[in-house]
């Protein structure tokens, strides 16, 4: 065979080799992209992210108007991306192997041991604080949510205040610090804004007259207890602003729930891995209220204790820091020994239904645990077997759930109201069910942020 014929045979098998190989690439990818696309046609889609305490995105209805604005089709991406099938087994995988590979470490040791930040934590006053996030019945995204969309940025050593440059292990994302296996929402301060909370609270006092009492509890977040020296300047001080308050209220009884939980901060009184605190330190800030308002309070030894194990809360939801999702801590609740009736109402105080004063843990996934004192977008009636003629009002966010089950033994009559799902005026509402006392239970980021204006609105409905 001549030379010109060996090469030409030598061409031809290198070109045949190349396009089968190419083929074989081809034929892969398509089988990738078949089986992916019946994957997420075909397979049944998730409605509940239970890692992130909300319920995933709906189906859009169709209607003219939405197709012609657009919402319908951008409602239909939305539906596809948010629902993807296994997506907590997708999101955890992510969480354990590629978002650890993020960011930069500083100060790590052989141990592995550093700074991990992603976003600055620093906020400014002119910006607006959080809501505090909110949980409901209905198929809706709860509001503050950080959802899929949640850019995550680098941040550099250059743009870390000097303070934490040799700070511990942890990790700053969304304004939340990750350290010692806590999460920490870094807060931002009032700005006077705790100054208009406690007007809206006097007026409410004003309205009603001095025969009923109308107190006070703006509950401190765990930033106030746990945060670390070394990032104190990335904050500013919930007690400058509840002592602002304090000073600001008039003929309205401020219950120091800072103080009472100080007292106490050794103890599992935050949850580690949530936004909210423990029913433990629902438990002494309501034993302070019942102290200022002279009522009995049942000590905690009479109540039944439940351990749930494998918590992880909505601080993994906002993060997703593989620190949390594997340093599960337990959720410690207390039922009431003294049985008591419960009627929950629509916000428009209609439509009563008998109810539990506890859901059943086994409902729930291990994410939402708080969820066993009950969603918020209803208003829920207890009469208890207490009676002193005593009838209570609590306008609250979802921190004001964990009282109701220690204020059972102290009130005739609770009235438990959530201030961002109430539809009536709050004022004849309060004379209508004959209270004698009015509460006002919500974190520093409801009282001082846009959370507060539902006390307001809800004064002039």
């Amino acid at each position: 065979m001549s030379k010109s014929s060996k090469k030409d045979s030598s061409k031809r098998h290198n070109n045949f080799v190349t396009n089968s190989f190419a083929l074989i690439n081809i034929i892969v990818i398509m089988l990738v992209l078949t089986a992916g696309f019946a994957y997420l046609l075909f397979f049944k889609r998730d409605t509940v992210s239970h890692e992130e305490n909300r319920n995933l995105a709906k189906f859009p209805e169709f209607t003219v108007e939405s197709y012609l604005k657009g919402e319908y089709t951008e409602g239909i991406a939305n539906y596809y991306d948010d629902t993807v099938p296994n997506r907590s087994f997708f999101k955890t995988l992510i969480s354990k192997h590629l978002i650890t590979l993020k960011g930069v470490k500083y100060g790590a040791g052989d141990d592995g041991n550093g700074v991990e930040l992603y976003n600055t934590g620093n906020d400014s006053k002119e910006e607006e604080q959080p809501e505090e996030p909110v949980t409901k019945n209905e198929q809706t995204t709860v509001s503050g949510e950080n959802d899929d969309s949640t850019a995550t940025t680098t941040t550099t050593a250059e743009t870390l205040p000097k303070a934490n440059a040799a700070a511990a292990n942890g990790e700053v994302s969304n304004n939340i610090l990750v350290v010692n296996k806590r999460a920490i929402m870094l807060y931002g301060g009032a700005w006077g804004n705790e100054i208009n909370y406690a007007e809206d609270v006097n007026a409410y006092k004003e309205a009603l007259g001095k025969d009923v009492n109308v107190y006070s509890m703006v509950l401190p977040t765990s930033v106030s207890y746990y945060l670390p020296e070394n990032y104190l300047d990335l904050v500013e001080s919930e007690k400058d602003d509840l002592d602002s308050i304090e000073e600001h209220l008039k003929n309205v009884t401020n219950i120091d729930a800072y103080t009472a939980l100080l007292r106490h901060k050794k103890e599992a009184i935050y949850s580690r891995t949530d936004h909210h605190w423990q029913p433990l330190g629902a438990y002494y800030a309501a034993e302070e209220f019942a102290k200022e308002a002279d009522v009995d309070f049942a000590d905690i030894s009479t109540y039944t204790k439940h351990v749930l194990s494998g918590y992880v809360g909505t601080m993994y939801g906002y993060t997703k820091s593989s620190t949390l999702l594997e340093n599960p801590e337990p959720f410690i609740y207390y039922e009431p020994e003294k049985e008591v009736e419960v009627e929950q109402y629509s916000t428009y105080f209609t439509d009563p239904t008998e109810t539990e004063l506890l859901l059943n843990p086994d409902t729930l996934d291990s994410s939402s645990y708080y969820l066993v004192f009950g969603m918020d977008d209803n208003i829920r009636h207890v009469k208890t077997q207490c009676k002193n003629g005593r009838n209570l009002v609590i306008f609250k966010d979802s921190y004001g759930n964990a009282l109701l089950p220690f204020l059972t033994s102290s009130f005739e009559n609770i009235y438990l109201c959530d201030m961002r799902y109430f539809d009536l005026n709050a004022v004849n509402f309060i004379n209508e069910v004959e209270a004698t006392d009015v509460l006002f239970a919500m974190c520093t980021y409801s009282a001082v942020g846009v959370n507060r204006e539902h006390l307001s609105a809800n004064l002039n409905k």
